[in-house]
């Protein structure tokens, strides 16, 4: 039997540079995900609304296509020909097949607009195509 001190232990400390870095991390994966799910909504696009609009989740090759009421095509922030569209959602469908194409149309914006755009997808072999609407708010009775 031992009779005497028992030897002092270090007290345990936190190990500041690995939470530091995993606070850069964090801060780091919030920021690029927050500027990657307002890219398509900063453009000014007034979209229709309907009364069977729902809210959809984002899936992987999903894409937003902006078309502005003056007829122009928008996709992530540059402004696209129908030519130009064409080879994009041609590389789409090849890296992500059974892709979808949302196509957020300003309300005043040309059908014949958003009729090339249908064009350039059912070229491109993207079946999955929807319009973005707002739900339309219930009508106030006074």
């Amino acid at each position: 039997m031992t009779f005497g001190r028992r030897p002092l232990q270090a007290s345990e400390e936190i190990q500041m540079a690995p939470l530091i870095d995993i606070v850069f991390i964090t801060l780091v994966f919030f920021m690029t995900t927050y500027a990657y799910s307002t890219l398509e909504s900063e453009i000014d696009i007034v979209l229709p609304t309907a009364n069977t609009a729902v809210r959809s989740e984002r899936l992987q090759g999903e894409i937003y296509i902006n078309l502005k009421n003056d007829g122009k095509i928008v996709l992530n922030d540059r402004e696209l020909t129908i030519p130009e569209l064409q080879e994009v959602l041609n590389r789409v469908a090849e890296y992500f097949p059974g892709g979808s194409v949302i196509i957020r149309g300003d309300r005043q914006a040309a059908l014949g607009q958003a009729i090339a755009i249908l064009n350039c997808c059912k070229n491109a072999d993207i079946p999955n195509v929807s319009f973005a609407a707002l739900k339309e708010e219930p009508e106030q009775k006074p």
